[in-house]
């Protein structure tokens, strides 16, 4: 009995299934009957099908692995071959694409083109090549044959050309589709991880015996910043800092920190040293440069007389914005410190000295304890004693040519366009300007005939024999902006303004004489709008009128120049 129940049960399993099937087969059948009475149905059903494609592979080096690039090493070039020479070759097809465009598109011909395997174009790359490895040449070749230089040339290119075809660097996939963004890819993978680091490898302390120092940042707290290595930027480089365990004293890659030496005290944060010799410099909050990009700050910004706005406008115009990165453009502050950091390091280390401050101080403050310590009443002491053609100019009191009667003219002609005359308030007084200037102009030139030497400019000098030379004058550098004093006006008083836009007296005389009139000598209270009592009203007029008119005579030309030009690159008016 048990072994008959054995036999039914699968066969009962075996028709239950059976009928299972039928009835999914039924539905099926049914839902495809009703799909063909809709065409729009069955083509979304189809759509909806899983499918496969195989899309083309733009992304150079894959799938190559090392065991691969070490075995065509082997096999095609010498055992001898050094990892410099190896790492020569593999950049210099990495870095040069647009000849192996070249190169690429004659091994792609048209119908009517020739077929070319070993290009004009890779053989002129292995040519430059072969001037680049010099001696180390030899190490390409398994063999040392005797070739001439067409011969050897031929053979490195197609060498090149296998390796290249390794690496599927081609621009062209296997359907022959170019692809031009396949070489903007290879530079990007093969990018090094920057990270910025001390540049001691050892404690600096004189106490602590060169002891090593240890990894101040953790791993969580590791800064990410932009690092601008000349005219490239690099996005999420690590910056790290190392600490003394004996003196805490902690070094950056562009200056150390010693601990506070009062412990006790809230004043003291410890004492910032500037490194002379480091490799990057911190411009900002997350910003850092090399010292070739601030070099070129410096040498921008004195060169061409430019401002930190406008050499930040140039950069970003010039660089940043042909570069795909997530950081922002680089700003007119972010210029200004780079400035301040590098000329502070030129002038330290042309002096022999290295900066030390308080910790955490702004940057203005910078300035003035640089200025300090770096200048020696008012002379920065590897300028002393220097004179040159570019620096230093024997002293002229009057131009050698005096303009018309208009001074707002340069020499009555500007940019080869003849410039009005001034018209409007105060060019009468202009007038009396030029003519008072043509006069010592003329007395000077007299004067200068019938000595027997130059003019000195100092007093005393000027009572001395006529054998005495003339005294040099110094030129001044700035950065396009010429202002007036920035200390107060007051007597003997060499304090800094309380406000250098407008403002005469500092803080403290700004309280007691702020209010009282601006002629010297006068203790009346001063009648607003002007600076002047009732009593010198006329020569605060005066005064406005004539050194206001002068501060305006160049944006005046300016504007009447671009009122009259008519040059193609100026806005044109209807």
């Amino acid at each position: 009995m048990h072994s008959f129940f054995s036999c039914v049960a699968p066969l009962k399993c075996a028709k239950n299934m059976l009928q299972i099937l039928y009835s999914v087969f039924w539905i099926v059948f049914q839902t495809f009957q009703n799909l063909l009475a809709f065409p729009w149905s069955f083509v979304l059903l189809v759509g909806l099908l899983p499918v496969v494609s195989a899309a083309p592979n733009d992304d150079p080096f894959s799938g190559i692995t090392f065991r691969a690039f070490s075995q065509f090493v082997e096999q095609h070039f010498s055992s001898r071959i050094s990892l410099t020479t190896v790492l020569v070759v593999l950049f210099t097809l990495t870095n040069n694409s647009d000849v192996l465009n070249l190169h690429a598109r004659q091994q792609h011909p048209l119908p009517d083109e020739r077929l070319q395997m070993i290009s004009g174009w890779l053989k002129a790359l292995a040519r430059a090549l072969d001037e680049k490895l010099g001696q180390d040449t030899g190490q390409l070749f398994q063999t040392t044959a005797n070739l001439n230089n067409d011969q050897r040339n031929s053979a490195i290119a197609i060498k090149l050309n296998s390796l290249y075809k390794l690496l599927d660097l081609s621009p062209y996939d296997n359907e022959g589709v170019f692809h031009q963004s396949r070489y903007k890819q290879v530079r990007k993978e093969i990018e090094p991880a920057y990270v910025i680091s001390p540049t001691s490898i050892q404690c600096q302390t004189q106490s602590c015996n060169g002891r090593s120092f240890h990894t101040n940042t953790r791993d969580r707290d590791t800064p990410r910043v932009t690092l601008i290595k000349g005219s490239k930027i690099y996005e999420e480089v690590h910056v790290l800092s190392g600490k003394c365990p004996q003196c805490k004293t902690i070094y950056y890659a562009d200056h150390e920190t010693s601990a506070p030496i009062d412990t006790d005290g809230g004043d003291d944060g410890g004492t910032k040293v500037y490194l002379n010799n480091a490799k990057y410099l911190k411009v900002g909050r997350s910003v850092w440069v090399d010292r070739v990009f601030s070099g070129g700050v410096i040498n921008g910004i004195y060169h061409f007389h430019a401002s930190s706005s406008a050499f930040a406008e140039f950069w970003n115009d010039t660089f940043w914005s042909s570069q795909k990165t997530q950081s922002r453009k680089i700003s007119r502050r972010q210029i200004w410190h780079t400035f301040v950091q590098e000329s502070m390091r030129i002038v330290a280390k042309s002096s022999g000295v290295t900066l030390e401050m308080e910790n955490d101080i702004p940057i203005a403050q910078v300035t003035k304890n640089a200025f300090i310590q770096l200048g020696d009443n008012g002379v920065i002491k590897c300028a002393r004693n220097h004179s040159c053609s570019q620096c230093t100019h024997k002293y002229k009191e009057t131009a050698d040519r005096i303009t018309g009667d208009d001074p707002a003219a340069v020499l009555g002609v500007d940019e080869h366009h003849q410039v009005p005359d001034l018209v409007g308030e105060g060019a009468e007084l202009a007038i009396q300007d030029a003519a008072q200037a043509r006069l010592n102009a003329q007395l000077a030139a007299q004067a200068r005939s019938n000595a027997d030497d130059a003019m000195d400019v100092d007093e005393s000098s000027q009572s001395s024999s006529s054998s005495e030379e003339a005294s040099p004058v110094t030129l001044v550098v700035m950065d396009g902006v010429v202002m007036g004093p920035t200390h107060c006006a007051f007597d003997n008083c060499i304090e800094e303004l309380k406000n250098a836009r407008g403002g005469v007296f500092c803080a403290r005389h700004e309280i007691t004489h702020g209010n009282l009139c601006r002629m010297h000598d006068c203790d009346r209270p001063k009648v607003a709008p002007t600076h002047t009592c009732a009593i010198h009203q006329n020569r605060w007029r005066q005064h406005a009128i004539r050194y206001g008119r002068q501060s305006f005579l160049g944006i005046r030309r300016l504007i009447r120049r671009s009122e009259e030009e008519r040059v193609e690159w100026l806005p044109q008016r209807n």
